[in-house]
């Protein structure tokens, strides 16, 4: 097919910061179809571009479309007109704020096509996206939910309208499998490089630090942990605004040495392979795509039973999972893994069978190119 013919795709997020989902668009470009699909890369936030670099070093053209405040209208009128210099035909948006925004561009007439991607429960989003969102959800051409939860509840959005739950799909999020099974282990240096003992079970977070990932449970369940397993040491890797907060909250428990926030990370994979123990004590959830990164790293696994993880792990065959906001019964979970290594390793080769089964990366694009197709040739 050539140049010519391709279907011109503007793919929009809020932001290219270290985020799962933006993290998840960096990942999918080796798998791209370029020879069928050319596309553009737009998002709203200026001061979040971390992940600028790699999509223009693909030859993907990014966008700022310099959105500062939620009541800057003109934001609009920016898109659309991007949309109509670049010949766009269809605006793949992430997350709500994009997705409102495809759609009134779309309503201007500046482009034929939206898809839109729902990371998370609609229910979880803030008051004020969720109003534009039921205002304006009926103008997708198509709806990808990562998930069967999320995709129950996108189906009351979308109930009555034309084409009905033949406009909703569900594509998981997904990880390169490949690639992480190459990620060296190295134990022994991670230990080292953070000052933990020769020998230190290692507990392994990875999130921003925000109020919905429980880091609050989950540092209460380390003081727990650390009570009855000395060798027991907890790595957390991600920044956000509740970093201060968590420190002294640490310090107030006596964890210093025993937790170390380990903020941003390039080498994030790296410190979870190194690791005997994933964990998320999440309130909420999307499909986090750190929990498949550590399945395909053939982690075990200690979850909250929230959001889409019931449906990615298997307790007691991949992971255990737990109730959220009960820090006892996440610290009984970990300490009855970490003293149980025959255990973890059949808990992580069971995790890594099910990620290449289920959450490959290659997949995944190939169902969301399909959707693409579908919804041109409607």
């Amino acid at each position: 097919m050539s140049a010519v013919e391709r279907v011109r795709v503007l793919v929009l997020i809020k932001g290219l910061g270290l985020g799962g989902a933006e993290r998840l668009l960096e990942r999918s470009i080796p798998h791209l179809d370029r020879e069928r699909f050319d596309y553009h890369l737009a998002y709203l936030l200026p001061w979040k571009d971390a992940l600028v670099a790699p999509f223009r070093a693909a030859g993907i053209p990014v966008h700022c479309l310099d959105y500062r405040r939620t009541a800057d209208v003109g934001v609009i009128g920016r898109l659309a007109a991007l949309l109509r210099r670049e010949r766009i035909e269809l605006v793949h948006a992430h997350l709500p704020v994009p997705g409102v925004l495809a759609r009134l561009a779309r309503r201007r007439g500046a482009v034929r096509h939206v898809v839109y991607t729902e990371h998370s429960m609609p229910s979880h989003h803030r008051a004020f996206s969720r109003a534009l969102n039921a205002a304006t959800y009926r103008m997708n051409d198509a709806v990808i939910a990562v998930s069967d939860g999320i995709a129950r509840e996108v189906a009351g959005y979308l109930r009555g309208a034309r084409n009905g739950s033949g406009r909703l799909f569900t594509i998981p999020n997904a990880v390169d499998v490949e690639a992480l099974e190459r990620v060296p282990v190295g134990r022994e240096a991670v230990r080292r490089e953070f000052g933990f003992p020769e020998g230190a079970r290692l507990v392994v977070h990875i999130g921003n630090l925000r109020p919905v990932k429980g880091h609050a449970d989950l540092l209460a369940a380390a003081r727990r942990v650390v009570d009855r397993d000395p060798l027991a040491r907890f790595l957390l890797v991600g920044t956000g605004p509740l970093a201060a907060r968590l420190a002294a909250e640490a310090r107030r428990l006596g964890l210093d040495g025993r937790v170390v926030f380990a903020g941003f990370r390039e080498d994030a994979t790296r410190l979870l392979a190194a690791a005997d123990l994933y964990v998320l004590a999440s309130l909420q959830e999307g499909m986090p795509v750190s929990l498949l990164e550590a399945m395909a790293l053939g982690r075990p696994a200690v979850l909250t039973r929230v959001g889409s993880i019931p449906e990615v792990a298997v307790d007691g065959e991949t992971a255990r999972l737990v109730a959220p906001r009960d820090p006892a019964g996440l610290a009984d979970a970990m300490v009855e893994l970490l003293g149980d290594p025959a255990r973890r390793a059949r808990m992580g080769e069971a995790a890594r069978e099910r990620a290449r089964r289920r959450y490959g990366m290659a997949q995944m694009v190939a169902a969301v190119e399909d959707v693409y197709r579908r919804v041109v040739a409607a």
